[in-house]
């Protein structure tokens, strides 16, 4: 979000010493009637435009700056854009109707009802945005039992059979997640459905501050990449992975570290599917020596 806010601060404060330098790029001023045009305090509304595109620009700026040096939450920048859009489409409405004379009789009582209801959709909207935000950008909480992984954010969830599953490894390196089919991507968070490097679909519920990814196989072909707000908490959800698969398995934990939680014999899955799928001695590494981790949106080496 650092570059968008640097590029949009940008944006408006350019846009604003343009509109004040030409002040027929206004949207409706270079279609008016020079009989309507005579009407409207062109200097008064080029000049309150302006100042609100400068402030919104210098909002966004300043944002960006805070972002840079101090870390704040993805949800709080998104909604202070979406902020500062809704405060710049406010302002010009109630901008247009101060310098506007056409807009102050009984001739322009229908064009200030439009008006109105235009800012009246934009504050429902606004308001209506809003917790989806917060909802959207909550890391997933992750709970494993006898039977399933439950993976539950917001607006998406998921629900992994035990006896479905036909591989599972621990990830200290993340894949990469170029692109989102229909997911939220935030530098904290990756929820929801994404394509890996290569074109393979995968369900994402991922955050860049838990450490290790759980990545899981199954037998329909879906691919899950897990973890949970912080190491600590990822750390405990393998476990619990770990022990129950355990106590599932018939075919016993070998010298290698691999496991196969469907057993051996006549499985309904093929040999060729039953590679490994618990290393966990790379999860004991990740717990002792560090990992890189990377942002699900940005992709950002970082190390622990």
């Amino acid at each position: 979000m650092f570059w968008t806010d640097i590029i949009t601060g940008a944006l408006l404060m350019l846009t604003g010493l343009l509109v004040d330098r030409h002040p027929r790029m206004i949207s409706g001023i270079n279609t008016m009637s020079n009989e309507r045009l005579a009407k409207v305090d062109l200097d008064g509304l080029k000049r309150g435009l302006r100042n609100v595109l400068l402030i919104a620009g210098a909002t966004m700026l300043l944002l960006a700056i805070l972002t840079y040096f101090v870390h704040i939450p993805e949800a709080f920048n998104m909604i202070a854009l979406f902020a500062v859009t809704m405060a710049i489409v406010v302002s010009f409405v109630l901008i247009s109707k101060r310098y506007d004379a056409g807009l102050q009789g009984e001739e322009g009582k229908k064009e200030r009802r439009k008006n109105w209801i235009v800012l009246f959709i934009v504050l429902l909207v606004f308001a209506a945005v809003i917790p989806l935000f917060f909802i959207g950008t909550k890391p997933a909480s992750i709970e494993v039992t006898e039977e399933h992984i439950e993976a539950k954010s917001g607006m998406y969830n998921a629900s992994i059979a035990m006896n479905d599953i036909t591989e599972v490894n621990v990830l200290t390196d993340w894949p990469d997640f170029p692109i989102r089919t229909n997911g939220i991507a935030t530098d904290d968070v990756g929820i929801g459905h994404f394509r890996k490097k290569g074109g393979e679909s995968c369900m994402l519920f991922v955050c860049t501050d838990g450490g290790p990814l759980l990545e899981v196989r199954t037998l329909d072909g879906k691919l899950y990449y897990l973890n949970c707000a912080t190491e600590e908490e990822t750390m405990e959800m393998i476990a619990k992975v770990k022990s129950v698969i355990r106590s599932r398995q018939t075919t016993g934990y070998n010298d290698n570290h691999t496991f196969c939680p469907h057993g051996g014999g006549t499985s309904a899955i093929s040999q060729a599917r039953r590679r490994t799928l618990f290393a966990w001695e790379i999860a004991g590494q990740a717990r002792n020596e560090g990992y890189g981790v990377r942002s699900v949106c940005q992709m950002k080496s970082k190390r622990r």
